[in-house]
C-alpha cells in the first residue's frame, strides 16, 4: 500500500473511519522523533533569543579590577577627608 493511499473500512456498529496504516511515523518513529525535537528547539531557541533582549557583555577581569581599585581609591579619600583638617581635605578631593 502506497503511504498517500488510505483504508475505509465500515464498521457495523458506526460510521466509516479512515485509517494510514503505512504512515511515515510509522516507518521511521525516531527520525520523526528527533525532526520535532529538533524543530522545538529551534523554535524556542528563536523566542528566547527574541524575547530575551540585547545580552550586555561582562566585563573583563582587567577592567573589573580597574572599576574595584577605583571604587576602593574614592572610600580611602572619603575616609581620609573626614579625618583630616578642612584645609587638606580639600587638596584630596
Amino acid at each position: 500500500m502506497n503511504i498517500g493511499q488510505k483504508n475505509v473500512s465500515s464498521g457495523t456498529n458506526g460510521p466509516p473511519t479512515v485509517t494510514i496504516p503505512d504512515s511515515v511515523v510509522g516507518h521511521y518513529p525516531l527520525t520523526a522523533v528527533l525532526v520535532v525535537f529538533g524543530f522545538g528547539l529551534g523554535i524556542g531557541v528563536a523566542l528566547g533569543s527574541i524575547l530575551g533582549g540585547p545580552v550586555m557583555p561582562r566585563p573583563s577581569l582587567g577592567r573589573r579590577t580597574g572599576l574595584a581599585a577605583e571604587k576602593l581609591g574614592r572610600q580611602m579619600l572619603d575616609a581620609l577627608s573626614g579625618v583630616l583638617p578642612e584645609s587638606l581635605s580639600k587638596h584630596i578631593s
